[in-house]
């Protein structure tokens, strides 16, 4: 099976691909626009399996499994991962979908069996999900700074004000949890193969402040 991995929820995107037996990494540079520079990295990847004239369009053609990380993460980088993806796969009939998600991967790559993987939210704000083990205890959620006490055994790849077991994210990590999905079944179809948004867009976030005057005004 030829998988195809994409991480573009951070700084930094991650892409893996395993293409008969063989695993490929792209890591780009953290100053790179996704939007720019993901599918050049993807091309390049793509060039490093080719044979005999082969072309990447050709290659592409092969691959089975594209993944992405959905979220919780940037809007934009999360944006241009799931619309590479989906255009990929809606050219692709036969290729299939697996959802990743941000704090479910930050949890597999913990070595405590219960845990609570975090993302800095910024503003004051951490997305959270508690994991037993493979076991998704509580659907991602935003919490305040406030609210982390109600918490232990924190999973972050960021250092915060408090103890936490710090991980990395890293096209190795997408290829390893896209193979245990796959070994479950666990496909995506394309009409829930969104962003996973848990707060508002800024842009978002202004718009209903203006409502909330404007109702006041």
């Amino acid at each position: 099976m030829n998988i195809l991995c994409l991480n573009t929820g951070f700084t930094k995107a991650d892409i893996a691909l395993h293409f008969e037996g063989k695993d490929y990494f792209i890591t780009t540079d953290s100053s790179a626009k996704h939007s720019e520079n993901l599918l050049p990295e993807i091309e390049k990847l793509l060039e490093k399996v080719c044979k005999n004239g082969e072309t990447t369009s050709e290659v592409l053609n092969r691959i089975d499994v594209i993944s992405v990380v959905t979220g919780p993460g940037s809007f934009t980088g999360l944006r241009i991962g799931i619309s590479t993806a989906k255009a990929i796969a809606l050219t692709h009939e036969h290729m299939r979908i697996v959802s990743l998600g941000s704090l479910e991967l930050i949890a597999k790559l913990s070595k405590n069996k219960q845990k609570t993987a975090i993302l800095d939210a910024l503003s004051g704000y951490y997305f959270v999900s508690c994991f037993d083990g493979d076991l998704c205890t509580l659907e991602p959620k935003m919490i305040t700074s406030g609210e982390l006490s109600n918490f232990k055994n924190f999973v972050s790849i960021e250092k915060l004000n408090f103890e936490t077991e710090l991980v990395s994210f890293s096209p190795e990590s997408l290829l390893k949890l896209t193979l245990e999905k796959i070994d479950k079944n666990q496909f995506t179809s394309e009409e829930k193969f969104l962003p996973l948004y848990i707060r508002p867009s800024q842009a978002e976030a202004n718009l209903n402040e203006n409502k909330v005057k404007n109702n006041y005004a």
